[in-house]
């Protein structure tokens, strides 16, 4: 196969549970970009969340952030493309959506940092969000809002999803990167997703699907696996992720990415 582009997801599939890259996977994208592979991480995360990947600042990888709603040079801290959350159908959704599902609450990621509502649960590991305030509209205006989270600490993510994703239809995408008993959905733009942002890359480069290896672990990872020749899932993926049937790179607590990669790049 003629490999040209290596997309990843981070959390989950090239990152262990200790949210760091391994050796391996470290040498794997070095070694991948020396035999002239172009280099993609695509995440959920916002783009306060990447000094993860700072250290491979030198191979000037394109990085896809907040699920498709912004790109990012990571050599430069520069945003190259923002895809904005539309005003007026969010705040219509986000209302219909706590209209019909009791005990939901909000929050939003901004180009750059995040607000909530007073209400919303903060998990461990958050900062505090930079605004908080009461009003849907104050939280959507704060600043250019690229994700909104809907959060239901009552449900399964998965329950969550179901009862939101017909509420929204049409008006906002929905998805998630962490399943857990406490419900957190991610809401983009229509149309936006890693996958759209990818695809947009693989044009500017010029890159077929049968170039592309990706490799993904939870349901905002689908639309770019479908945009891929080569889809990999991670062994640890969510069952909606494995029950599309595609090939599996190993755990990401076992090297899965950094072995797959390796084997690629022994093929090419």
């Amino acid at each position: 196969m003629t490999l040209k582009l290596i997309a990843t997801d981070l959390d989950g599939t090239f990152l262990s549970d200790e949210r760091v890259p391994t050796a391996l996977s470290i040498e794997a994208v070095r070694l991948a970009h020396q035999r002239g592979v172009s280099i993609v991480f695509a995440t959920g995360r916002p783009i306060r969340w990447l000094q993860v990947l700072y250290p491979l600042a030198d191979i000037d990888p394109d990085v896809i952030a907040s699920n498709g709603a912004m790109t990012y040079d990571l050599a430069r801290r520069q945003v190259l493309q923002v895809s904005p959350l539309p005003r007026a159908q969010s705040l219509a959704a986000m209302a219909d959506v706590a209209a019909a599902v009791p005990g939901t609450t909000f929050a939003i990621e901004y180009e750059h940092g995040w607000g909530r509502l007073g209400q919303c649960p903060l998990r461990d590991e958050f900062v505090d969000a930079d605004v908080v305030t009461d009003s849907l509209s104050e939280l959507f205006d704060w600043g250019v809002a690229v994700k909104m989270l809907v959060m239901q600490k009552e449900l399964l993510t998965e329950q969550l999803a179901q009862l939101v994703t017909p509420v929204v239809a049409g008006r906002l995408g929905v998805t998630y990167s962490w399943a857990a008993n406490r419900g957190v959905l991610e809401l983009s733009a229509p149309g936006v997703s890693k996958g759209s942002a990818l695809l947009e890359l693989m044009q500017t480069l010029r890159v077929q699907p049968n170039e592309v290896a990706a490799f993904g672990d939870m349901p905002n990872d689908l639309a770019m696996l479908e945009i891929a020749g080569h889809p990999f899932a991670m062994a640890n993926a969510h069952p909606l992720v494995l029950q599309q049937g595609y090939p599996l790179a190993g755990s990401n607590t076992q090297d899965g990415f950094g072995r797959a990669v390796m084997a690629l790049l022994e093929q090419g």
